[in-house]
């Protein structure tokens, strides 16, 4: 195996505290209960308080400030929400589901990103058909829906695959942490060089007779009972093995390697996006993956603007029809499907310029990582948007769920979901655009330099530009205020 890399520069756990509190074994069960309790409390309000979206704490916490906060966090250090996940509090009674239940193996051919690519679109679909923003009720059920799949999923199959091939959510998180500032890496290489029991991976047990390791790759220490008067140290929940990681692909920031690792030799360490960027050459499922979140961020806003309720009527003029399945079907289909196409005949177009005739598959893989920075600016530029516009509203949402518990006397302050930095908006979408079109557009010439023909960069250069181009403009048009109490558009 190749392990080859200098020591990182700068390692956020060496900083005073963190790397103490990350060791603990309690660390990520204190991220979790706070999410826990939220979520059970935004499931009792979408589904015994008054459904109406922007005074219900199921609809304001989940469509404006959990994707809101994702992408702020996913900007400023990493995978954090996978990290403080609620749903992975489901393993325990997974294990003891798991006594009753056979244990199966995932099925190989879904040892990739296709499922989860279709629940992806298929959310999408969803998402404009059922109005989920504006019920909470639906909300509320889909949040139980999470939990319910994450039990179902790691009762019947090894724990982790849920996360890793299942959950649309997670994988939207790991396709768009590689613009993350930090990454999981080895302090020194040389040491796992040495390392027979990949503990990173496999797990640790400490005590009652010694250490050892229980389970591999294929059967991580999660599934498994801890043994009577030891220690147990969880390996990695997605099979990670830390000194050949490349990115955070698959990575949930769970961070049981660092506490598995009996030689402290885990980092978070603070990397160079584009440079780590420029050495990634990402599956083509991932490259798919990536494509999809691109387009789908482009239409997941434009569907709020008036642009597309033109657009949806003009089609139902033309096929004589009024259901509204179908139209989304023919507009949000034929962009994604239509996108993708295009998309991938760009990549096969820039390898002939560049000299390499090659497939669609492994065109995607040559130049996949450079729909990335752009995918995540678009859904960046997007949710800032419904964050901004309704960032104080989780404080009178949260005081009415909690009154209807007895556990708040007071009345709820209104007054704070009005509170919107307007003169901020535009530009600072504008801005993150910016930033993930220049690194898109820097990753597509840097891939053709290192080819050796960086003209091949050009049809994805302008494909890019489209992109931005649309996005851009369908941003500066008056935008729903999806799940607030303001009224008009911006």
């Amino acid at each position: 195996m190749s392990l080859g890399r200098t020591a990182p520069r700068l390692d956020l756990l060496r900083l005073p505290g963190l790397g103490r509190f990350a060791r603990w074994r309690y660390a990520r069960l204190t991220l979790q209960l706070p999410l826990l309790a939220l979520a059970l409390l935004a499931v009792f309000d979408g589904l015994i308080g008054r459904q109406v979206a922007p005074q219900n704490l199921a609809t304001v916490s989940v469509w404006l400030h959990y994707r809101g906060l994702l992408v702020l966090a996913l900007l400023v250090l990493g995978n954090l929400f996978c990290a403080a996940c609620p749903l992975m509090l489901t393993r325990g009674p997974s294990r003891l589901l798991g006594r009753f239940l056979p244990r199966l193996s995932w099925p190989r051919a879904l040892r990739n990103k296709f499922l989860v690519l279709g629940l992806t679109v298929a959310f999408l679909f969803a998402y404009e058909l059922f109005d989920l923003w504006a019920s909470p009720w639906l909300t509320a059920w889909l949040i139980v829906g999470y939990f319910g799949a994450a039990l179902a999923v790691d009762s019947l199959f090894p724990a982790g695959t849920f996360c890793k091939y299942v959950c649309p959510l997670g994988n939207f998180n790991f396709a768009l942490s590689h613009v993350s500032p930090a990454q999981i890496t080895a302090r020194d290489p040389d040491v796992c060089r040495s390392c027979a029991g990949q503990y990173c991976v496999n797990g640790r047990v400490e005590g009652a007779g010694g250490r050892g390791t229980l389970g591999g790759p294929s059967a991580p220490l999660l599934q498994l009972e801890p043994l009577p008067g030891a220690q147990t140290f969880p390996g990695c929940e997605t099979t990670l093995f830390v000194p050949q990681m490349r990115s955070n692909q698959d990575c949930t920031l769970c961070l049981n390697c660092v506490r598995a690792c009996p030689h402290d030799n885990v980092a978070l360490a603070v990397r160079a996006p584009t440079r780590s960027w420029a050495r990634w050459r990402p599956r083509a499922d991932l490259a798919l993956l990536g494509t999809v979140l691109l387009l789908g961020g482009v239409a997941n806003a434009w569907a709020m603007v008036p642009g597309f309720r033109r657009a949806a009527q003009a089609v139902a003029a033309l096929v004589h029809t009024r259901s509204e399945a179908l139209v989304l079907l023919i507009l949000l289909g034929g962009l994604l499907l239509g996108g993708t196409a295009l998309t991938l005949a760009v990549f096969r177009l820039s390898s002939r310029l560049a000299g390499h005739p090659e497939g669609t598959r492994r065109a995607a893989r040559r130049w996949g990582v450079v729909v990335f920075p752009l995918a995540f600016a678009i859904w960046a530029g997007h949710t800032s948007f419904h964050f901004l516009t309704g960032w104080a509203s989780i404080v009178p949402v949260t005081q009415q769920a909690l009154g209807r518990l007895g556990l708040f006397a007071g009345s709820p302050d209104w007054t704070l979901a009005a509170l919107v930095p307007e003169n901020l908006l535009f530009p600072l979408q504008v801005a993150l655009l910016y930033a993930g079109y220049g690194a898109s557009s820097y990753l597509a010439v840097r891939v053709a330099r290192d080819g050796g023909a960086w003209w091949a960069a050009g049809p994805l250069l302008a494909w890019l530009t489209v992109l931005a181009v649309l996005t851009v403009l369908i941003l500066g048009q008056p935008m729903e205020l999806r799940g607030t109490l303001l009224d008009g558009g911006r």
